[in-house]
C-alpha cells in the first residue's frame, strides 16, 4: 500500500471526517489518497485558521483533529493554532511537507527545520518515512488522545508520496509531557473529612472529560460552593446553589471574600494553564484532583491521580458547609447585580444581555479573545448549547476560525461568532470559508476602534492609550463583506431588530455592533 493511502486508511479508521489547511505541490497525493477515503479537505484562508479549526472540531467530535501545511512558512502559521491545541488540551496531528533527505538541513528555498519548530509546541514531533510509517501514526494517534490530550507533529518528506508502506523499522519514540507523581491518599483523606469551610475549583480537565454530571449528583449531598474556570463554564448550571461564579474573568474579585473564608481548596481537574492557584488561593491547604501530575509549585499541596469517577469516592466524606455556599450565593448575587448595573444604551453589557434573552438555548457561542471575553466567559449561561473558546492559548482570531468548526461539525441551532474589531481583522478572511461551504453563522463584532483590553491595561499602568488605535468611523463601511449581510447597529434597538432579522436569515450575517467601551474599565479585574 501507498503511504498516503496508508495514512488515509489509518485516519479513516480513527474516526476523522475532514481536515483543514492550505496545500503545496507535495501535498496534493495526500489530498487525493484522504479523497479517495471518504476524508474531506477544508481550504482555509490561513494554516493558523486551519490548525484552529482542526483543536474545535475535535472538540465538538471527540474524533482528533487533523491539519496540514506546506513547507517552512505554511509551517510557521500553522505552528500558532497548533499551539493553542497543546495549551488548550485538544488531540491533534498536525502534518507539514518537509524538504526530501536529501536536502534535509541545506539551505534551500522555504526550507526549516520543522522538528525544531513544533518541538516546544506540540507533545512530540515525527519525520515519516516509509519503514516507520505504522509506528509513527499508530503513537501519534495514540499519544495525541492520552492525558493529557494535544498535538502531535509529523513531518511527510516531498518525495514520501508513492512510496510502499514498509512493516520494519525503526520504533517511534512516544514523548510524554507528564509522569505521574506519588500521591498521599490518607493525607488527602484527612484533610478532606476535618474541613469546615471548603472550597471547589473545576477546571478544564473536568469538563473536557465529562465530569459535570457526577459533580452535580456529588452536590446533591454535599453543598460545597463551587467556582470555575473560564472552560469550566457550563461544568454547572449557574443558577445552582453552589455555582459562585467564574475566576480570572469580569468581577471575579467579588470571589476574594470566599477564597478567603475557605480552609480547604480542592482543586478538580483543575487546570494551571488557564490560571494558577498562586494568583487566588490563600494560605490554605490544596489538594489537587487530575488525571496526570501537573507541574504544581505549592509547598504541601498534595496530588491526587486518577480516572474522575475516583476523585468523587475520595471526597465523599466531605462535609456540607452552608457558611461558604451562603458566601457563594452572596458573590453571585453581587456579580449579577453589578452586570445589570452597567447595562447601558449600547455597550458590551447590553448587547450580550440581548443574545442572552434572543438566542436559542441550543446556540453555539465561539468567543474570540479580547476585552469582551471576560465579560461573555462571567455572564453567559451555558444551557443546552455550548461555548467554545481558547484560555490555555488565547489567542485573537480564534472566534470565527472555531465558528466556521462547528457549522461544519453540524452544531445543533444557530452558530454564533462574538469577537471584537481586531480579532475579527485577523481572520476576517474565513468569511470566505463560510461562504464557500455554505454555511451559516452570525458574527457579533464588538466595534470600538481599538486594541480595547491593552487600553486597560495601559491604564493600570497610568499610560496614555497608544498603539492601540485599529479606525475611525464605520469598520465595514459598506452592506456586504465577503458574501456575508453586514448589518451596523448604534442602539439596543437597532440590535434587537439584527439579531431578529440574523436568526431567521438564510445565509451568514455580520453585526457590526459600535458599541460604548467605557464598561470595561469597572469591570474588567486587574491582571498581569
Amino acid at each position: 500500500m501507498l503511504i498516503e493511502d496508508y495514512l488515509a486508511q489509518q485516519l479513516k479508521e480513527a474516526g476523522v471526517k475532514r481536515f483543514f489547511g492550505i496545500p503545496g505541490g507535495p501535498s496534493i497525493p495526500y489530498m487525493e489518497a484522504f479523497r479517495r477515503a471518504g476524508i474531506e479537505f477544508i481550504l482555509a484562508s490561513h494554516e493558523s485558521s486551519a490548525a484552529m479549526m482542526a483543536d474545535v472540531t475535535a472538540r465538538l467530535t471527540g474524533v482528533t483533529g487533523v491539519c496540514h501545511a506546506t513547507f517552512g512558512p505554511g509551517a510557521v502559521n500553522l505552528a500558532s493554532g497548533v499551539g493553542g491545541a497543546l495549551l488548550d488540551r485538544t488531540p491533534m496531528l498536525a502534518l507539514t511537507t518537509e524538504m526530501p533527505d536529501k536536502w534535509f538541513g541545506r539551505t534551500a528555498q522555504m526550507n526549516i527545520d520543522h522538528q525544531a519548530l513544533f518541538r516546544p509546541l506540540t507533545k512530540a514531533t515525527f519525520r515519516l518515512d516509509a519503514g516507520n510509517a505504522h509506528e509513527v501514526i499508530s503513537h501519534s494517534l495514540e499519544l495525541a488522545n492520552e492525558e493529557y490530550p494535544g498535538p502531535v507533529h509529523i513531518g511527510l518528506p516531498a518525495d514520501l508520496a508513492g512510496s510502499g508502506v514498509s512493516h520494519a523499522g525503526t520504533p517511534a519514540r512516544k514523548e510524554r509531557i507528564h509522569d505521574p507523581a506519588e500521591i498521599s491518599r490518607e493525607r488527602a483523606g484527612v484533610l478532606i473529612a476535618s474541613s469546615r469551610r471548603p472550597l471547589i475549583a473545576v477546571g478544564l480537565t473536568a469538563m473536557r472529560t465529562g465530569a459535570g454530571r457526577a459533580l452535580l449528583r456529588f452536590l446533591e449531598d454535599h453543598e460545597v460552593p463551587v467556582i470555575v474556570t473560564p472552560m469550566a463554564k457550563g461544568i454547572i448550571p449557574s443558577d445552582h446553589p453552589c455555582y459562585a461564579g467564574v475566576l480570572f474573568h469580569a468581577l471575579s474579585d467579588r470571589l476574594e471574600k470566599l477564597a478567603g473564608a475557605a480552609d480547604l481548596v480542592i482543586g478538580l481537574g483543575y487546570d494551571p494553564v488557564e490560571y494558577n492557584y498562586e494568583s487566588w488561593i490563600a494560605d490554605v491547604p490544596l489538594v489537587h484532583f487530575d488525571t496526570v501530575s501537573p507541574d504544581l509549585r505549592i509547598s504541601g499541596a498534595i496530588e491526587y491521580v486518577s480516572e474522575p469517577e475516583e476523585w468523587f469516592r475520595v471526597l465523599s466524606p466531605l462535609r456540607s458547609s452552608p457558611e461558604m455556599t451562603s458566601l457563594a450565593a452572596e458573590a453571585r448575587g453581587e456579580i449579577q447585580e453589578t452586570f445589570k448595573r452597567a447595562s447601558q444604551g449600547l455597550n458590551p453589557v447590553a448587547v450580550l444581555e440581548l443574545l442572552r434573552e434572543m438566542l436559542p438555548p441550543e446556540a453555539t457561542v465561539t468567543a474570540d479573545v479580547g476585552s469582551h471575553l471576560h465579560l461573555l466567559g462571567q455572564m453567559w449561561d451555558v444551557q443546552r448549547g455550548k461555548l467554545i473558546m481558547t484560555n490555555g492559548w488565547s489567542s485573537m482570531g480564534f472566534g470565527l476560525p472555531a465558528a466556521v468548526a462547528a457549522a461544519l461539525a453540524g452544531s445543533s441551532g444557530h452558530v454564533v461568532c462574538v469577537t471584537g474589531d481586531g480579532g475579527f481583522l485577523m481572520h476576517a478572511g474565513e468569511m470566505i470559508t463560510a461562504r464557500r461551504n455554505g454555511l451559516k453563522i452570525i458574527v457579533i463584532v464588538f466595534s470600538d476602534g481599538e486594541l480595547n483590553l491593552i487600553k486597560v491595561k495601559q491604564s493600570w499602568k497610568k499610560i496614555s492609550p497608544y498603539g492601540i488605535q485599529l479606525y475611525s468611523g464605520d469598520l465595514f463601511g459598506a452592506g456586504r463583506f465577503l458574501g456575508a449581510d453586514v448589518i451596523r447597529v448604534t442602539d439596543a434597538a437597532g440590535m434587537r431588530s439584527a439579531l431578529r432579522s440574523s436568526l431567521s436569515s438564510g445565509g451568514s450575517v455580520i453585526i457590526e455592533a459600535a458599541v460604548d467601551p467605557a464598561c470595561y474599565d469597572d469591570l474588567i479585574v486587574r491582571s498581569l
